[in-house]
């Protein structure tokens, strides 16, 4: 009897094409809410709730603007108990805020730096909202799940962050 190789069987192929669907229209949703709000810190809160209400596996999903040296919670959905403020000069959130795609980290439990912001356990994905202007909110989306974020996930989450990005007061001044 032949071994079957995981991608010959049909119901894994059609499970991805699903899921990509899936995300795709969710994305495209998420652009619609970010265009029609009035204001980022509208969009962001609307990003969060539904990025929240459509992902089971996210545990929980926050939003920190940047103000001045920190980084303050603007919306926090289901997040376990962590600090209102966290200096954006250093630590985890600070660390992964720091690049222009997300940081994926896989095992929050290898990483006691996160117990520090609430996140002792499962996995976190963080996503820059940058323009030129500068850094101006972070989504963090922790899941109670080790490795629980896929790189589809982390594209993903890259296109709202840039979605978001379009609707910054910086960007819009420049249009």
């Amino acid at each position: 009897m032949a071994a079957t190789l995981d991608d010959e069987k049909p119901w894994k192929v059609d499970l991805a094409r699903r899921s990509a669907q899936r995300r795709d229209e969710i994305l495209r949703t998420i652009e619609q809410l970010i265009k029609a709000a009035p204001s980022f810190e509208e969009a962001l809160a609307q990003v969060v709730d539904h990025l929240k209400k459509r992902f089971a596996r996210f545990a929980a999903v926050t939003a920190y603007v940047a103000d001045g040296e920190d980084l303050v919670v603007h919306t926090a959905l289901e997040r376990p108990t962590g600090p209102e403020r966290v200096w954006s000069g250093g630590g985890p959130l600070a660390d992964a805020a720091q690049g222009h795609v997300p940081t994926l980290v896989p095992d929050l439990a290898g990483q006691p730096a996160w117990a520090g912001v609430g996140l002792a356990t499962g996995s976190a994905l963080v996503a820059p909202i940058r323009t030129e202007a500068g850094l101006w909110a972070i989504l963090e989306i922790w899941s109670d799940l080790r490795e629980a974020f896929t790189v589809q996930d982390v594209r993903f989450v890259e296109k709202v962050a840039t979605a978001l990005a379009r609707k910054t007061p910086a960007v819009a001044a420049q249009d």
